[in-house]
């Protein structure tokens, strides 16, 4: 571990009076996060994981985005979109804003084509301000060349495959790196085995593919040139190739074709600036996984953060596109009958009672880790990550709505619908809203309810942990046409009555 970079204390101070002012804070939170600013080593302030952060000093997953977002909105620290492959660690793109994700791409280290979603491959990480702290990871030309390809272009977390350790997987795959200059020639030796053999330079985003098979042959050589921006290999004939491996797909765009055994690659940069190469065996039969990782903050769970949502109304989908999201819990809520309810007690009264109403909504999505994506006159549409919070947050919010009822002029009664699945989160009206068949099921579930009834739709009721929730309450089951939808559904519902409040 390096010592770590100085800090710059004017604007460190003058950043964490900002952070401080922006809301409360439990105790020790931000004395933690000053002396992590001051005493942890660079690569620890470089996409920091503010789930992993939380662990560390002991706050929840949710209080620690709180806090990592509103640094962000301080200037403590940058807020980096990662565009990350499913098939290999490498991170395929950062950006400061949400607008510049294009959620297909292609990786230039495995040359897998990528369909990213908010859920799985769009993380959303947080570096330490060059204002506030210059670590060295803001100047990848200054790393070694290990670090450039180990720490700076593979993301952090990702846990390597047939448990073993990310040292062991890198001695199993790397056949040595080097830093090659400009004008320079270098010459490296390999015994190369049958399978895939790869020469990379992520520097200038090249890599070409030897495919190995066949008898092994007597010593080879093969002389890669680096030049404006591409490899040529005079000695060898190239072309594309795509190949299915595993469950995606592979568009090789340089490869060629050699015998296992003694080779030589002779590499000649022809360049005015440095090359960074690695080189990398694959064994026989390799075959691609879907890459895991350790907990972290996705793009999904941030765009149901209500304070991103607040703090951020700039960060927007791009209009041209969409980014898929794969699960996703959709609450609706309508009041009954709320146009009488303006004719009986005036406009002014009316609208009052619907602000409290509102006011309730939200604050119970909120506590239950959930957003509010929309109102729609008087209905509500909420967005969560797991199924359990909609769930609970659909009871407590019939139960508050009873308790106020109480002391009101006139009562309200709430119909909610819950419904999960696969959406397209897109920019509608300078907001970011989602759209998608299941989306449109989640509206018509809750035009099934009834006052003070909450319907639920069966992927919900599947649900990890939900039959936990409804378990004590009287729930009954039955097919229900969907308008619009073509099919007969499942829908469970749940009446709350005063005597459960």
């Amino acid at each position: 571990m390096s010592a770590p970079s100085p800090v710059k204390e004017t604007l460190l101070s003058q950043r964490l009076g900002a952070l401080g002012s922006a809301r409360s804070w439990a105790p020790n939170v931000l004395s933690d996060l000053e002396r992590f600013i001051r005493t942890a080593d660079d690569y620890d302030l470089f996409r920091v994981n503010p789930i992993q952060y939380g662990r560390l000093v002991g706050l929840s997953e949710a209080d620690a985005i709180e806090l990592y977002v509103h640094t962000a909105k301080v200037g403590l620290f940058e807020m980096d979109w990662l565009l990350i492959c499913a098939y290999c660690p490498q991170v395929a793109g950062s950006f400061r804003e949400l607008d510049q994700v294009h959620p297909r791409f292609q990786c230039a280290f495995c040359n897998a084509v990528n369909d990213a979603s908010l859920d799985d491959y769009i993380q959303v990480t947080f570096t330490v301000s060059s204002g506030v702290r210059d670590i060295i990871f803001r100047h990848p030309e200054m790393l070694t060349v290990e670090d450039f390809y180990l720490r700076y272009s593979f993301s952090k977390g990702f846990i390597a495959p047939h448990g073993m350790t990310h040292q062991q997987l890198v001695a199993a795959l790397s056949r040595g790196f080097a830093d090659i200059k400009a004008h320079e020639h270098r010459s490296f030796d390999f015994d190369v085995t049958a399978g895939r053999f790869e020469v990379l330079d992520l520097c200038h985003k090249l890599l070409v593919v030897f495919f190995a098979g066949g008898e092994p042959a007597e010593r080879q050589e093969t002389l890669v040139q680096l030049e404006s921006g591409r490899f040529l290999l005079p000695d060898r004939p190239t072309a594309p190739r795509d190949m299915v491996l595993g469950d995606g797909r592979f568009s090789f765009r340089q490869t060629a074709d050699l015998n296992p055994g003694k080779h030589t690659i002779r590499i000649e940069n022809r360049t005015g600036d440095c090359g960074r190469f690695w080189f990398v065996q694959y064994p026989p039969g390799f075959t691609p996984h879907l890459v895991e990782y350790e907990p972290f903050l996705s793009g999904k769970r941030l765009l149901l953060t209500p304070s991103f949502r607040e703090l951020y109304k700039a960060q927007l989908v791009d209009e041209g596109e969409s980014i898929n999201v794969s699960d996703m819990t959709f609450l609706f809520t309508d009041l009954k009958q709320s146009t009488p309810l303006y004719e009986s007690v005036g406009d002014v009264n009316a609208y009052f009672l619907v602000r409290q109403h509102f006011e309730i909504l939200n604050r119970i999505i909120r506590e239950r880790s959930g957003t509010i994506i929309k109102t729609i006159g008087d209905a509500v549409m909420a967005g969560f990550e797991r199924p359990q919070d909609a769930v609970c947050a659909s009871i407590e919010m019939i139960e508050e709505l009873s308790r106020f009822n109480r002391t009101a002029s006139r009562p309200l009664g709430l119909k909610v619908g819950v419904h999960k699945g696969r959406a397209i989160a897109v920019t509608l009206n300078d907001r970011i809203d989602y759209f998608g068949q299941d989306v449109n099921i989640a509206a018509r579930v809750q035009g099934l309810a009834d006052v003070d009834e909450i319907c639920i739709s069966a992927t919900v009721m599947e649900a990890p942990g939900v039959s936990d929730i409804v378990n004590s309450r009287s729930v009954s089951r039955n097919y229900e046409n969907l308008k619009g939808i073509g099919q007969k559904m499942e829908v469970h519902r749940m009446t709350i009555t005063s005597t459960q409040i």
